[in-house]
């Protein structure tokens, strides 16, 4: 059964909340299930943590409790038709005589009278005169995208000097090798924070489709801080947010196209593509593709195996068959972080079975797996990480 069949589904925008099981040390990491027939969100209860391999809290509401029951099978329960009072049908006829939309009286009815969706359905489409329809969320066209535009893409290449990130990969592996990968990976500087840099996410079109704005120490990690309760944050934001901000300060409108990228009903994601997709416009047809979790770790690793062209997902809950379509045809080869308990391998290693169903060449490198300490495990350290610990010195052979 595809995953469109379902009523309840992870949107690919997510509505973020506080996780019930992470506590107040990390906010806003619980993406919410939505009713993909109303558009709105089901009880809070029901997501799925962004900390997968340190929380690993789902609850999904096709997952039966301990009553035996899932929460589809109870609203199931609760939505049957059953009689629908007459005194319905006369109020929903006032309404429409006095202008109000099909939407609004199903609203009305069952907001204020305790409608089931299914009962006010009916009562609408008897009123219209229109076979009953669930309502939808309003959304833009599928087809339609929503970019970056070019112009702000272009204004944050350069600058390196002042990028923390191009910075630490000069001092790593030298000029020459530094300078290739911040071209071959087209990574931004940004204003956002002294010395942040910009990880573009380009589809294999060449659309711009979101920018990851991150601030390295220099240990190659993000900066972290504390704001006034006590609770640790990220310096990570995304292109978008920070252009928001700035005009916010300057007390200046939203471009047009910052207001489309901004509209909830649109279909916007952050990073819908994998990161480094540029490179195959000229790597051979038969070289085979390796992708790790971050963009950082991408880059850091090209040089190390050059063999490959390296990619990121961005996201361990990312890696599907939607985002790996353009890499149809090439051997592909897959590098989970490291876990304390393996869950990264395992979720990664079961993704990559369906994948290989669906007629991808793919495998698990267990590289990490076989080689990784188990202090290594407990600090979750990703591929680059490694790198970076295990090898003091840096290649000098590679030539992007």
């Amino acid at each position: 059964m595809s995953a469109t069949t379902f009523r309840y589904q992870l949107p690919k925008k997510a509505i973020k909340i506080d996780c019930p099981n992470c506590g107040p040390k990390h906010r806003k990491t619980l993406s919410r299930y939505i009713d993909t027939q109303t558009g709105e969100p089901l009880p809070e209860i029901y997501g799925r943590c962004d900390r997968e391999s340190n929380c690993g809290y789902h609850l999904n509401p096709y997952e039966k409790g301990l009553s035996g029951r899932s929460y589809y099978t109870d609203v199931r329960a609760r939505s049957s038709i059953g009689p629908i009072p007459k005194t319905w049908f006369r109020l929903a006829a006032k309404q429409k005589h006095s202008g109000a939309p099909k939407q609004t009286i199903i609203a009305h009815l069952i907001q204020q009278e305790g409608a089931t969706l299914e009962q006010a359905e009916r009562v609408a489409a008897f009123l219209f005169d229109q076979p009953v329809t669930r309502p939808a969320p309003a959304v833009a066209s599928q087809n339609q995208l929503y970019t970056i535009p070019d112009e702000v893409f272009q204004q944050s290449l350069g600058y390196y000097p002042r990028n923390q990130f191009s910075r630490l990969l000069h001092q790593h592996f030298g000029a020459s090798v530094a300078d290739n990968l911040l071209k071959r990976f087209n990574i931004g500087t940004s204003g956002r924070w002294p010395g942040a840099c910009v990880f573009w996410y380009i589809d294999e079109q060449q659309r711009i489709r979101g920018g990851q704005i991150k601030l390295f120490d220099d240990t190659f990690h993000t900066v972290k801080y504390v704001v006034k309760n006590g609770e640790k944050r990220t310096r990570t934001t995304w292109v978008h947010s920070a252009y928001a901000r700035r005009c916010d300060e300057q007390k200046q409108p939203y471009p047009d196209w910052l207001t489309a990228y901004l509209d909830e009903r649109n279909d916007v994601q952050k990073s819908p593509c994998l990161f480094g997709l540029p490179q195959l416009v000229t790597a051979p047809p038969d070289q085979p593709v390796a992708i790790v979790e971050a963009p950082k770790t991408a880059v850091i690793s090209t040089p190390y195996f050059p063999d490959f062209i390296w990619l990121a997902v961005g996201a361990l809950s990312y890696l599907n068959a939607e985002r790996l379509a353009p890499l149809r045809g090439r051997k592909i080869e897959l590098f989970p972080d490291l876990s304390k308990d393996g869950s990264a391998f395992d979720r990664w290693n079961r993704v990559a079975g369906e994948l290989l169903a669906e007629g991808f060449h793919i495998t698990v490198s267990t590289y990490l797996e076989d080689n990784a300490t188990a202090d290594e495990r407990a600090a979750g350290l990703d591929l680059a990480d490694f790198l970076l610990e295990q090898w003091t010195g840096y290649p000098t052979q590679w030539d992007a």
